[in-house]
């Protein structure tokens, strides 16, 4: 009598070479979100007659920010662009005056001034996990930074006594900031799990760039004394920067590859030439909150 055998193949051997089926090692995560940023209030100086810096502020504009990320459990490397459609602020001002004398005089003064800017954010990272939980890694990559403010103007005076004189002028003046350097940072995984319910995550980035500044200024005055004419003046100049950002996120996870996301955006770049602080250069900070989609393959 012979006893039967029984084999036992396991659920994940493969059945022509016996080796053991694992999952992937490579990920590829894209993540889009709308983003609302808010631009911090312009210092306090006059900009024009009647009109100054502060009643220019740009307040909130509305943006994308995406990023394509492809990784294994230790490497990764991330493409990610982030702007912001433009903003736009206007401000009109009239005034009249008189002057009592022999010969009196009257005149009026009509003044109005628009200030734009766009922000068009690319970086190229590469990421690293350090240990095995996966819970954050380091980061270091390229980063260019461009900002582009205009600021319109147009004035109007017209004084009469004997003889009425005006003077009309329009004039833009604009500036680009172009920032070209490197960052390193830290991204984390601070409550949670990434592909499970709730949790989340967060990021500080930092580095030192070059700032390629080219400014502008352009117009037309025409005047009853002197005629018309036009002016046309732009030079460049370079100044060392440094960028900070900081990003906190909240997540839920769908299914193991799509998660929604909503956060908060703090981004801090300094000397950047800015028109309605007369060209020269200042820091200037957005934050706002983002909200979209993660989803991995």
């Amino acid at each position: 009598m012979v006893a039967s055998q029984e084999a036992t193949i396991p659920l994940t051997a493969n059945a022509v070479t016996g080796a053991t089926e694992s999952e992937c090692p490579y990920t590829l995560t894209f993540k889009l979100a709308a983003v609302a940023l808010h631009r911090d209030v312009n210092k306090s100086e006059s900009v024009h007659p009647l009109i100054g810096a502060g009643d220019l502020n740009l307040g909130w504009a509305p943006g994308m920010d995406t990023s394509l990320m492809f990784r294994n459990p230790c490497y990764g490397i991330e493409v990610r662009y982030l702007g912001l459609a433009q903003w736009s602020e206007s401000k009109s001002a009239f005034a009249s005056f008189s002057e009592p004398g022999e010969v009196p005089i009257f005149g009026e003064i009509d003044s109005s001034a628009r200030f734009k800017s766009a922000l068009h954010n690319a970086e190229l990272n590469l990421h690293w996990w350090p240990c095995e939980n996966d819970r954050y890694s380091l980061l270091m990559g390229f980063r260019w930074f461009q900002l582009r403010d205009r600021l319109s103007l147009s004035f109007f005076e017209e004084v009469t006594d004997r003889v009425t004189n005006f003077l009309d002028e329009e004039a833009g003046i604009s500036s680009r900031n172009n920032l070209y350097g490197g960052q390193v940072g830290v991204e984390g995984l601070l409550f949670g799990q990434r592909d499970k319910g709730f949790s989340i995550d967060g990021s500080v980035k930092a580095g030192v760039f070059q700032n390629n500044i080219r400014n502008k200024v352009s117009g037309v005055i025409e005047s009853s004394e002197e005629g018309t004419g036009s002016f046309s003046e732009s030079w460049n100049r370079t100044k060392t920067a440094f960028l900070g950002e900081v990003n906190l996120n909240a997540n839920y996870a769908f299914t193991k590859n799509i998660a929604m996301t909503v956060g908060y955006l703090f981004l801090y770049v300094n000397k950047v030439a800015v028109p309605v602080n007369e060209l020269s250069t200042q820091s200037v900070i957005y934050n706002g909150i983002r909200a979209g989609l993660n989803i991995t393959f």
